[in-house]
């Protein structure tokens, strides 16, 4: 009871952060104007956001494998694809769902372990938050006006850029160190971490645990960072891509001088509304787009909240449309054995 309670609270307030955000970035807003800014676009064009979307799944898909590997080498691209898109057509249901759902796609079709693939997961994040720090430094490097909206007055750009790029690296150093000495930095936090009071010693050296094993890929396969590298760079360069098409498309590109740069600011700012838990990220990612559009490149509101609307929908109609059936049918085939 206490469990459901807590779920259901949880819940409430993920719906309650959507409209919130949703009221805050929308207020005001003619609808007319947003409908007739969005369905502007070229079918062309759409089309290429909704291909374009399938290859993140397709990347993502790739390196998630790579974390994989060591226990579940059966798990194909096909299988890894389908399964993040049931977690993101999960996620706009019931946020945070899609982890949980993932892991259950890929223990239907292809019997890997749930736990194991979560501690593959945990890592999954780390590894995004890191390329979105990276991201924010490439910002700052090459001089875009955004440090002006976060930064105080005076503050050394390019030091304060070079700081955070280097606690990522000294952290992504850490977690090869981890993986590397696996057993002797467990036989040291073991003694330690049991004799927490209150019992939190055991539940926390589990999760330390889950997570230095879902690093067991980086120890196993020498080619695992080069894949880990590659995959990560293509997939934020596809991300920047689909936003620089929805420019392109909707004409953005030629009206306010918006390039390939740019969607690389939108993209990044963006993707701090992907992390806040609303149901799919609505609300939150139109807000940080449509007010980075704005504010940055002076793109009239309603103009910046369609591109938004538009990348946002097309994205998440083409995750449901794949993920969505694909979630019944596995959970068909379950059934059935």
């Amino acid at each position: 009871m206490h469990k459901m309670l807590k779920q259901t609270l949880q819940y409430g307030l993920s719906l309650g952060l959507m409209g919130l955000f949703i009221y805050w970035a929308f207020e005001g807003i003619n609808r007319g104007e947003l409908w007739d800014a969005m369905t502007g676009i070229p079918p062309v064009w759409a089309a290429i956001l909704c291909v374009a979307t399938l290859g993140t799944l397709v990347l993502r898909a790739w390196r998630w494998m790579v974390l994989m590997r060591p226990f579940a080498p059966q798990v194909s691209n096909l299988n890894a694809s389908l399964a993040l898109a049931v977690c993101y057509a999960a996620n706009v249901a019931v946020p945070r769902s899609g982890e949980v759902m993932r892991c259950v796609s890929l223990k239907w079709t292809a019997g890997a372990s749930i736990s194991a693939l979560m501690a593959t997961i945990v890592v999954e994040r780390i590894l995004d938050l890191f390329w979105l720090i990276v991201l924010f430094w490439l910002i700052v490097y090459i001089d875009i006006a955004l440090p002006v909206l976060w930064m105080p007055v005076g503050a050394n750009r390019d030091t304060i850029g070079l700081l955070a790029l280097a606690g990522c690296l000294v952290a992504l150093g850490a977690l090869v160190l981890v993986s590397v000495y696996r057993e002797k930095i467990l036989a040291r936090m073991r003694p330690l971490l049991t004799r927490l009071a209150w019992g939190r010693g055991e539940r926390l050296l589990e999760i330390i645990e889950t997570f230095i094993g879902g690093l067991s890929a980086l120890r196993q396969q020498p080619t695992a960072y080069f894949e880990i590298l590659v995959s990560s760079i293509l997939l934020n360069a596809i991300y920047v891509f689909i936003v620089y098409a929805a420019f392109i498309g909707m004409g953005l590109h030629q009206t306010y001088d918006l390039d390939a740069a740019a969607a690389l600011v939108i993209m990044a700012i963006s993707s701090i509304g992907v992390i806040i838990p609303t149901p799919g990220a609505i609300g939150s990612y139109h807000l940080f787009f449509g007010e980075a559009l704005h504010r940055l490149y002076a793109v009239p509101l309603p103009t910046a909240l369609a591109c938004a609307t538009l990348t946002h929908a097309l994205a998440t109609l083409t995750y449901v449309l794949v993920g969505g059936p694909t979630l019944l049918w596995q959970w068909h085939r379950s059934r059935q054995r």
